[in-house]
């Protein structure tokens, strides 16, 4: 196989708990997560110039896929151009680097016959999520992302809105630290959901004492649905629905989003488009 198309779907956090901060400054997770139905496109192929471009723009040296894909070949000896067409907003939430990550990684492995597990720990080095989103589907996410305990969860339908980019992540974790953040319990979400789905994010607050423009989409979509989300560190809300009809109703309503979709809940990050 020289070449390599794939379909690299978004995330979205469930709840998002921090559970500890280690003396490397790294934030200690507890997450549930799933994959959603908003996705970017990777074509991959052989290269002896490795090289990432972004809906026909190269890359620049701090973007995560070319991060990947220098990786991979300072640790492996393996070569790939990678072109990626955008579909997950950025600055959302919902993953979108660590996604075309995510996708580098799979690549290499579906070309060069890197078995996967050799593969997680240079996938950690670039992004918590990374590992995860390699995988996908409904997982538990804990630590620094290392660890990933798969669950089943039924398919949800969801109205996803972004009023503004928001803050930046680094911004939002100190802010977090600096008030001495909140509490949750991953525990009790498991527990209650097959009778009562109650996310929670403890980063929600601190994204908006920095950009307050994004909770206009969380008060959107309460109009038409009492449980609604923040993703990861914003500026994403997610709206959950009974039934696409009414998620519909909901996304054609909501005004001044710089991006607003319905979709669903996916059981896996990556689905292989074409190779050759």
């Amino acid at each position: 196989m020289q070449s390599l198309k794939i379909k690299v779907n978004a995330k979205i956090n469930l709840s998002l708990d921090i559970t500890g901060v280690r003396k490397d400054g790294y934030h200690l997770l507890d997450m549930l997560m799933t994959s959603v139905d908003v996705y970017d496109v990777i074509e991959a192929c052989k290269s002896d110039e490795p090289a990432v471009f972004m809906d026909g723009v190269k890359a620049c040296e701090d973007n995560t896929a070319l991060k990947a894909v220098n990786a991979l070949r300072d640790k492996f000896g393996v070569s790939m151009r990678i072109d990626i067409r955008k579909g997950i907003p950025f600055s959302s939430g919902m993953g979108g680097s660590s996604a075309d990550a995510s996708g580098v990684f799979y690549c290499a492995h579906k070309l060069y016959s890197l078995d996967i597990d050799r593969l997680l720990p240079l996938a950690l080095s670039i992004g918590c999520d990374v590992p995860y989103m390699i995988f996908g589907g409904a997982a538990r996410v804990q630590g620094v992302g290392e660890e990933i305990s798969p669950l089943a969860f039924p398919v949800m339908h969801l109205v996803i809105a972004q009023k503004c980019e928001g803050a930046s992540t680094k911004e939002i974790y100190k802010r977090y630290d600096e008030c001495a953040g909140e509490k949750g319990s991953i525990d009790d979400v498991l527990k209650d959901i097959k009778f009562r789905f109650a996310p929670f994010n403890v980063l929600e607050k601190s994204a908006i004492s920095l950009c307050p423009e994004i909770e206009q989409a969380k008060q959107q979509l309460l109009k038409f649905t009492d449980t609604v989300f923040m993703t990861g560190s914003g500026s994403a809300y997610v709206g959950v629905f009974s039934d696409e009809s009414k998620a519909v109703e909901c996304c054609d309503a909501l005004e001044g989003m710089i991006f607003k979709t319905c979709t669903v809940t996916k059981d896996r990050g990556i689905t292989e488009l074409a190779h050759a």
